[in-house]
């Protein structure tokens, strides 16, 4: 088997080896003998281009450059000069297909590295993940703090742990050492824990009273009116609050403020935990609903966060609520508040109706008569204005209801209105959830002494290497790392805290840490080129591949046991690793990337042409796809599923941008649907569909090209320089998108790609620019649904099959999933592999697509076949 793998890395197949050549004297070399030759070749050389000695070999210097020179100019069609006969457009196409094809193929195979897979470190994700769970990080740090300190990741493939992308600069290198100067800080500390600070404010000022008139101004005249019940109430000992003084939070359910802001800057000066406490109690009212406090933080900066805790204490026995939150320093200068709200009605109390319709909507009517009079000169206009401002006047002081009062389905039933009562509230931190924490305790004990020996640093060392190296350590690194310590007492001064955090620092930075190592063994010979991975290497890659972090206790055993690679083991193994949650940041990392679920949100739809878009939508529309994905996984489903499906994974939002009912509350489920819905898989969810669009109108061609790489791992040729995009919808033309399109595609040389591409684009136009179905054209200038032009989604794909609707076209997809089955192994094992698929892989490929095949194209059996494929377990 070692020598067929040598011989595939070597050379390919006789059939993949012969199939460029093939297409090149088939479909190329005919062409550019009728339409380039006589220009450019040994007599002539124009402009110094000599296309007569390029060939199907893309590995000789220049000539990648060279071809993408040549489609370009074909593209844009200023080659052949336009005084010679020009080429027909289907076979200037298919020299353009060709050579696009093999420029992909060449980046490819130029960053596979022969078929083996390379030294790679660790993305940001699997760093943040692995120190995380080495030290027993704080999940808040981690995610916060550490995610902003690493730097971030290059992409190759699609992906963020592919090797050729995951290189190491001066400058990354320096981010990793500041990261590892905050891990240390945070995970080894001393002495006793600091004492927190603290903020105290009162509810309100206590010196304010509640207002017992308003003052008006009427035609220049002023007027006190008896202010009647009030949104809230001073106390002796604190504010009984009625209903929001600062407005409210919209959304689905309304939150009003109750504080505008308790300032922070002052206290929360380094990130980390900090108590807030509150003495309060509330009535809950005929509705019944408890009465909950959202804390918000720092608002519309990149530091905000917020929390809800619910108020258990009665309106007449308040008491402290208390609860934690991870609030973040952020910039210096950087304005940070905690603002308070509660569930509280909205419109409670409101102002007095026939104030505002006897007098003062009057008296601007009047104002406008008295400006007009003056204008024109007309006496008798002027005067009688002036009886009526006299009036309006006489009226507003004998005025005496007051001027706000109870809503109409609230008056008469003041007692059942919710109510809070608020009387202070603290602030204080930074706080630690125990002390020492967890991650100090895990490496040096419970002690926090700046005075320790050696003795207990080397054991502390000997504890965490084997782990963060993820396998077992030699005496030598043990001394090395112990060595850094010794000499941060002996040469720096250092107390023994200190000096282990420098050692911590070098265990974080050093390459056997931040790589994921599998070096050949001295014994094995280098010219085998293949050797099989040892238990913990093996440990190692399933678990990033699945978890994206560290291998657990279980998985670090088996390796010790040898028993890992047993094939009975492995699969178990996989299948306990899939039911682990942590599986979720497979999801979020393979998934996410996939399906591009990180630029969700980056497209913004007008605000007036889709006034349904919000954030609550965008929020949604990102968790969807991923908790599509993760349904998958966990109910072992097809992957056709992601062509068309019978479910969703939704909440009540999404639920209802889909016109689909019974779905309540935030928490995403699984929910059965119908026809008359029109979903089903990725096509048409809301993030994916905005993101193909441009806020504006829908783009078919960017949303074929994105099905045609992504799910069929097909990309299209590159398109002309100025290939441009379908031009806007304009008043009176009242064009589809696929009117406009058709225009646009004119040009023969465009209509060949277009022939293939467009197919897949047109076919979901239906969806809308934010994923909403339609029948009719939208957006852009469409403002009268009456008049837009109905749309027509029929398509014939390059495979001939023909659909007339998005059900057929979807049936058309499914008839053709094989090629889909192949385009996701593919991906799959792309991420699996951390590096790029190629020919040396096609016999893998096939074996995974059989597995899939085998096992109705469920998606555990895939992974269960990438994981014991021999490319996967060998280096």
């Amino acid at each position: 088997m070692r020598k067929l793998l040598i011989a595939i890395a070597l050379c390919p197949p006789a059939t993949l080896c012969s199939a460029a050549d093939e297409a090149f004297h088939r479909d190329v070399e005919p062409f550019l003998k009728k339409h380039c030759y006589q220009c450019h070749d040994a007599r002539q050389a124009a402009a110094g281009f000599r296309i007569d000695e390029l060939g199907a070999d893309f590995s000789v210097a220049k000539t990648p450059e060279m071809w993408r020179e040549v489609i370009d100019r074909i593209n844009i069609g200023d080659m052949p000069p336009e005084d010679e006969a020009r080429p027909d457009p289907k076979e200037s196409f298919a020299v353009v297909e060709w050579v696009g094809r093999e420029l992909r193929r060449t980046e490819r195979e130029a960053k596979m590295a022969g078929g083996r897979i390379q030294l790679r470190r660790l993305n940001r994700r699997e760093y943040i993940n692995t120190v995380r769970d080495l030290l027993l990080i704080d999940e808040n740090f981690a995610s916060t703090t550490l995610m902003e300190a690493v730097p971030p990741d290059g992409k190759a493939e699609g992906f963020d742990r592919v090797s050729a992308a995951l290189f190491v600069d001066a400058t990354q290198m320096d981010a990793y050492l500041e990261a590892a100067s905050l891990i240390s800080d945070e995970v080894i500390v001393s002495g006793s824990e600091p004492e927190a600070q603290k903020i105290v404010s009162e509810s309100e000022d206590s010196t304010r009273k509640t207002k017992g008139v308003v003052k008006e101004s009427l035609l220049g005249e002023s007027f006190k009116i008896p202010a009647g019940v009030q949104k809230y109430e001073f106390k002796d000992n604190g504010v009984l609050h009625i209903q929001s003084h600062y407005g409210y939070d919209k959304g689905p359910k309304y939150w009003g403020k109750i504080f505008q802001s308790v300032k922070l800057n002052d206290l929360v000066t380094s990130d980390g935990y900090y108590r807030i406490r509150m003495k309060a109690g509330a009535s809950v009212g005929s509705r019944g609903a408890p009465i909950k406090l959202k804390y918000s933080y720092a608002d519309s900066t990149p530091v905000a966060s917020e929390k809800i805790v619910e108020l258990p204490h009665d309106l007449d026995d308040p008491d402290w609520v208390e609860t934690v939150m991870f609030l973040r320093a952020g910039q210096p200068g950087q304005k940070r508040g905690l603002g308070i709200s509660w569930n509280g009605i909205e419109k409670v109390i409101g102002g007095n109706g026939t104030w505002y319709k006897k007098i003062k909507n009057p008296s601007r009517v009047v104002t406008r008569e008295i400006a007009a009079a003056k204008k024109s000169g007309d006496k008798q206009a002027l005067k009688e204005a002036y009886a009526e401002r006299d009036r309006l006047l006489d009226l507003a002081g004998k005025f005496n209801e007051p001027f706000f009062s109870y809503a109409n389905e609230w008056a008469g039933r003041e007692d059942e209105v919710p109510k809070l009562f608020v009387d202070v509230i603290e602030v204080s931190g930074p706080v630690h959830q125990s002390w020492p924490p967890a991650s100090h305790q895990l490496l040096l004990g419970e002690e926090t002494s700046a005075d320790r020996t050696l003795a207990e640093a080397r054991a502390a060392i000997e504890k965490l290497l084997p782990r963060a190296f993820r396998r077992p350590v030699q005496p030598g690194e043990v001394d090395r790392v112990l060595a850094i310590v010794q000499a941060g007492i002996n040469q720096h001064g250092m107390n023994f805290p200190q000096a282990m955090r420098l050692g911590l620092q070098k265990v974080l930075c050093s390459p056997q840490f931040l790589y994921i190592a599998e070096p050949v063994p001295r014994s094995a010979s280098v010219s085998d080129g293949v050797r099989e991975l040892n238990d913990y290497e093996l440990a190692s890659r399933l678990s990033y591949f699945l978890w994206s972090t560290m291998p657990d206790e279980e998985l670090f055993h088996l390796a010790e046991q040898g028993r890992l690679s047993d094939p009975k083991v492995l699969r178990s193994q996989v299948t306990r690793m899939l039911d682990d949650p942590k599986s979720q940041q497979f999801v979020e990392s393979f998934a996410g990337q996939w399906l591009q679920v990180e630029l969700f949100g980056s497209v913004q739809p007008g605000m007036y042409l889709y006034p349904d878009y919000d954030q609550s939508l965008e929020e949604a529309s990102k968790t969807e796809a991923l908790a599509f994905f993760a349904e998958i996984l966990a109910s072992n489903l097809a992957i056709t599923n992601f062509l068309d499906s019978d479910f969703l994974v939704i909440n009540e939002r999404l639920a209802e941008h889909y016109g689909i009912k019974g779905v309540k509350g935030k928490e995403f489920r699984r929910v059965a649907i119908k026809p008359e819905h029109h979903r089903g898989g990725i096509f048409g969810m809301t993030g994916l569909m905005t993101l193909l669009a441009d806020g504006t109108r829908t783009l078919p061609v960017r949303r074929a090209a994105w099905i045609v790489e992504n799910l069929f791992n097909d990309p299209p040729p590159p398109p002309p320089p100025n290939a441009g995009e379908v031009q806007p919808n304009t008043k009176g033309e009242n064009l589809t998108v696929r009117e406009r399109l058709a225009l646009h595609r004119d040009e023969p040389t465009c209509a060949s790609c277009h022939a293939k591409l467009d197919p897949y684009g047109l076919a979901l136009e239906n969806y809308d620019a934010i994923g909403a179905w339609r029948t009719k054209a939208n957006g852009e200038n469409f403002r009268n649904p009456k008049k837009a032009p109905e749309l027509d989604v029929s398509g014939q794909l390059p495979s001939g099959r023909k659909y007339s609707s998005l059900e057929e076209f979807k049936v058309a997809l499914l008839a053709e999933k094989k090629k889909f089955a192949k385009a996701f192994s593919e991906k799959l094992l792309t991420y699996a592999l951390s590096r790029p698929v190629g020919y040396v892989d096609y016999k893998t490929v096939d074996d995974l697509v059989a597995a899939l095949e085998q096992n109705d194209y469920r998606i555990r059996p895939l992974i269960q076949a990438i994981v014991a494929s021999e490319p996967f377990q060998t280096k």
